[in-house]
């Protein structure tokens, strides 16, 4: 006989790693869902020392939520501060409509 573990809720403000679900069957995002990577791409960032701050609460890595959604702050901020304003615009690139045949040579 297998017995199913309930899954546990971290508290409010709080998100695990992994997503969670509700007692009404809503799902509730972990950290992972929130920054847009798996659960597992979270664990080896955290070993690498990225991401945002964590703590153990219990067996489980967990973060506030407004630390998470701060960290993405910071990395927008930081994308929009990096980038040049005085930069010229990409050039458009040039379709095949646009292009100039090669004229073909031949043997005579």
């Amino acid at each position: 006989m297998t017995t199913i573990r309930k899954q546990q809720k971290p508290p409010p403000g709080i998100a695990f790693i992994d997503d969670y679900e509700n007692d009404d069957g809503t799902k509730v995002l972990g950290i992972a869902s929130r920054l847009g990577i798996t659960p597992s791409t979270y664990r080896k960032w955290r070993m690498a020392g990225k991401g945002p701050q964590t703590f153990d609460l219990g067996k489980r890595v967990a973060a506030r939520i407004e630390t998470v959604d701060a960290w993405v702050r910071s990395l927008e901020q930081a994308a929009v501060d990096s980038v040049e304003h005085s930069m010229r615009p990409a050039e458009p690139r040039l379709t095949r409509q646009h292009r100039v045949p090669a004229q073909r040579q031949r043997a005579a």
